[in-house]
């Protein structure tokens, strides 16, 4: 009799715990008519320009994550995580009417020489010791894209 009653509870256990497995599974599934369980990827901000990137705008991406991206932010709107600790703040890259007021030779200047170069924060530093004259052009046609 033991023994049996030894059985019954090692199967009521193993029943009971298929059936927490397969309640917990489902808990943690969405159901699919959920509309709201989905992740909308719209409201994500876009850690680049939406269009498609050409060579040196790819190339200059790489170089804006690697320097400017703490300060000017992901999607160059200025809100990068060192930004504020910055006063005046970094410029917003995304704002086409003042970024297509600028020429290239003055955002070259600016990425070359730091910002005091065109009379902007001098507390941009000058990146001309740092990369070369192509890698600059790089970075300011990536800069330039995010107005696009």
């Amino acid at each position: 009799m033991k023994t049996f009653t030894f059985f019954i509870a090692l199967v009521l256990s193993f029943l009971f715990l298929q059936c927490s497995k397969h309640t917990n599974s489902a808990q943690k599934q969405p159901a699919k008519s959920d509309s709201t369980s989905a992740v909308d990827s719209s409201s994500q901000t876009p850690a680049a320009p939406v269009h498609e990137l050409t060579y040196e705008e790819r190339e200059g991406q790489f170089l804006y994550t690697k320097y400017c991206n703490v300060c000017h932010g992901d999607a160059g709107k200025g809100d990068g995580f060192n930004a504020y600790n910055l006063n005046p703040k970094p410029q917003d890259f995304s704002d086409a009417r003042y970024m297509n007021a600028l020429s290239d030779e003055q955002i070259i200047q600016a990425i070359t020489y730091g910002g005091s170069a065109i009379n902007k924060s001098p507390l941009m530093p000058p990146w001309g010791g740092r990369l070369n004259k192509r890698e600059i052009g790089y970075l300011a046609a990536y800069v330039q894209s995010f107005a696009k």
